[in-house]
């Protein structure tokens, strides 16, 4: 029944039924939607969970006009407390069956396959109103939900991870079958059996393959937050609850009492750095959950084998023993996190307030888990918002996502498949309205696992930059004429470095409609990705007149903190090499490249970068094979100076002009280099640098790195 609603019952656990309460016209349209993707197959429905190719042994695909756009969809938004300044969200990993459109093998343009498989995705409510809760449909992928706080609040999560490991027979939940890489067999010549991925011998060695973990954690990407303890720390391990008569034994409920302690601690100030900064009872509880899982765990088929150093218990007692925050638990985890307002010192960041998102970050299966839809936006707002209000007549959030129950690698065997179709809100090409002559702010977060989503210039509709990757722009670049009605390419231009929309990458952009109605296109490398209609809503009155643009002088100003980096401040110079490295021999079809940075993969017991607290330091990121990788880092946002794209300028490197943009992900051009300036102000801590093609870094293509303090309590006498 796919097409039912997902409601809160009395106890808090998510029931399906038919509820006479569905009340959202986005809802029928939702369901509109599924029945037509159902009828676009002719009835057929290719199932996921098993290779495509192999499939295709006894069944074909059947292709037909992908349907028609539906109206956009709003995501449900939980947003922080005016009165105790807390944003509070309660997130659950759940699984289920999703159906979903898919390009057909040859790529036709305009034509849809409907594929069906077992996808882990994010519900949640909010746990001041719980009878509102996303998702409100089953059956079709969505984002999470949107996270709206300001700076200075404090966000605070109930995570709980409700996946029934039992639904994913056919992938990897930890090492318990003996291997570490999900497998794809595919049928070869003459009707064999061939492992296309990892292969045999296998091409690939965990950790850095495909293993689709149902191990979860969150990273608040864009936030400048402390990457350890239980703000952003993406080294965290939370495996799913036990389940029981098919319900969770870890709920809302059983850890409500211990994690309001937590919470109550984190509200001033403290949260736990070490084992014994828990209370008590969830260290007893971890504790007996952890080893009954060690006891009862299957290695291999035979249940209780599992060895000693695939257990979690004995490796969280060394990380308790080195005096570090254990990695491992077990159904929940809260986070929490006050988002910082800047102190005035230059030696310090404020959050910048802007479009920012989260997402699972388990190494081995970020890939899926976004293809799964397991994201959503994280809006912090701040004087930006305030000041550009008075301009618009509403926002509009656009999570862009790639959906797909296996991702291309498990299910293209003999050929390369065609790049998973990009969604808006959980909808292909939906329908965007505007009333004439007005201006609206769309915040577009590229949340697409791989895809690269460089806008084309508007047809008919006018648009602004004023922001890039959740940081608003100087005013002087606001005001640059380049920066109007432009088109964005990835990686950025070079002469313009504004709006790249690689994976990982925001855009906020101020959009005006046109006087007339009319319907425009808004595609991306000629490829449609929405339809703005333009037309009155009766519902509201007519606006006479085009609503302006702000002038440079009514945009916002930039913080304190924002201003550009000085290059004479650095005192710390590096290089990163990133590299996709084609195979050497053919001996599997369509075998991937080998990802690295510096020429080796990502080793979890490996610290690559090690950097000074409140060091300036100057980095040259070389894109020495493959496609345009899109450099990411944790915590601290950077600015870019300089860049080598061999396909522009003659080839020649740019020195980019003052005010510099800031970015937490850029796209490093094919063959070239971009060089960055950064601070590491605020916060110590571990945690990592990746291309975020996550597929890229799921494969090895990803760096550990560490903040540590600059002073000490030595002293001589």
């Amino acid at each position: 029944m796919l097409d039912e609603t997902i409601i809160k019952d009395q106890a808090g656990e998510e029931d399906r039924n038919e509820s006479s309460n569905a009340k959202q016209e986005s809802e029928m349209n939702r369901r509109n939607f599924l029945r037509q993707t159902m009828a676009v197959a002719s009835g057929l429905v290719i199932t996921s969970m098993l290779p495509p190719r192999f499939l295709k042994t006894w069944a074909q695909q059947v292709a037909a006009p992908c349907p028609p756009g539906q109206p956009l969809q709003t995501i449900m938004e939980f947003k922080s407390s005016s009165a105790t300044k807390t944003l509070q969200a309660v997130l659950k990993i759940l699984d289920e069956k999703k159906t979903y459109l898919a390009p057909p093998d040859n790529g036709a343009a305009g034509v849809c396959v409907t594929n069906t498989g077992q996808m882990r995705y994010m519900a949640g409510y909010d746990p001041t109103n719980p009878s509102r809760t996303w998702p409100t449909t089953s059956g079709l992928p969505s984002p999470g939900p949107t996270l709206r706080a300001r700076v200075g609040d404090r966000v605070q999560i109930t995570l709980l991870n409700h996946v029934d490991v039992k639904n994913f027979p056919g992938t990897l939940d930890v090492a318990e079958h003996g291997q570490a890489c999900d497998q794809n067999k595919s049928v070869g010549p003459g009707g064999t059996s061939i492992n296309t991925y990892p292969g045999d011998p296998s091409f690939e060695t965990p950790p850095n393959c495909f293993h689709g973990s149902s191990t979860t954690n969150l990273h608040f990407h864009g936030s400048h937050v402390s990457p350890s303890g239980i703000a952003d720390n993406v080294l965290l391990n939370i495996r799913p609850s036990p389940i029981v008569n098919g319900k969770p034994t870890v709920t809302e409920q059983t850890v409500k009492e211990t994690f309001d302690r937590i919470f109550a601690a984190c509200a001033h100030g403290h949260q736990p750095l070490l084992w014994k900064d828990w209370p008590l009872e969830w260290q007893a509880l971890q504790q007996k959950l952890l080893q009954a899982y060690d006891r009862t765990a299957s290695w291999q088929g035979q249940p209780g084998k599992l060895p000693r150093d695939e257990q979690l218990w004995p490796q969280n007692e060394k990380e308790i023993a080195e005096m570090r925050l254990p990695q491992y638990y077990i159904g929940a985890f809260p986070n929490c996190f006050k988002i910082p307002e800047w102190n005035g010192q230059k030696n310090s960041m404020g959050q910048a307030p802007g479009t920012h998102w989260y997402h699972a970050h388990k190494h081995g299966s970020t890939a899926l888990n976004l293809a799964n839809g397991m994201a959503g936006a994280l809006i912090i707002e701040g004087d930006y918002d305030d000041k550009l209000r008075p301009f618009i007549t509403k926002q509009r959030v656009l999570m862009l996502q790639q959906y797909a129950a296996v991702l291309s690698l498990l299910r293209s065997g003999f050929a390369q498949q065609p790049s998973d179709l990009v969604y808006v809100n959980g909808q292909y090409t939906p329908v965007l309205q505007m009333n004439p002559n007005e201006m609206q702010l769309w915040r577009i977060v590229n949340a697409c696992h791989s895809a690269e989503v460089a806008l084309d210039k508007p047809n008919g509709i006018k648009w602004k930059q004023t922001a890039q990757d959740g940081v608003q722009f100087d005013p002087r670049n606001y005001a640059d004429p380049a920066n109007h009605n432009s088109a964005f390419t990835v990686p950025a231009k070079s002469k313009a470095p504004f709006g790249s929309l690689a994976s990982g990458n925001r855009i906020d952009l101020l959009v005006q409609a046109p006087s007339s109605p009319g319907t425009f296109k808004v595609t991306f490398g000629g490829t449609l990705l929405l339809t703005v209609k333009v037309a009155q809503d009766p519902a509201v009155p007519p606006i006479p007149s085009p609503m302006p643009f702000p002038t440079q002088e009514q945009f916002p100003e930039m913080p304190g903190f924002l201003v550009d980096i000085e290059p004479g401040d650095v005192k710390v110079w590096r290089e990163l090499r990133f590299k996709s490295t084609p195979p050497t021999s053919p001996t599997f079809p369509n075998q991937p490249s080998t990802q690295t940075i510096d020429g080796k993969q990502f080793e979890m017991g490996m610290v690559d970068q090690t950097m000074q607290l409140g060091a300036t330091e100057e980095w040259t990121l070389y894109n020495d094979g493959g496609a345009a990788h899109p450099f990411h880092i944790h915590v601290n946002p950077f600015q870019v100076v300089e860049i080598l794209d061999p396909k522009q300028n003659g080839g020649a490197p740019v020195k980019l002009p003052r005010p510099y943009v800031w970015w937490d992900n850029f796209a490093i051009p094919t063959g070239g280099y971009v060089k960055i300036l950064t601070r590491f102000v605020d916060f110590t801590g571990m945690y990592v640098l990746h291309c975020h093609i996550l597929t890229h870094e799921d494969r090895g293509m990803m760096q550990l790195v560490q903040v540590v303090s600059n002073t000490t309590n030595m002293q001589h006498k």
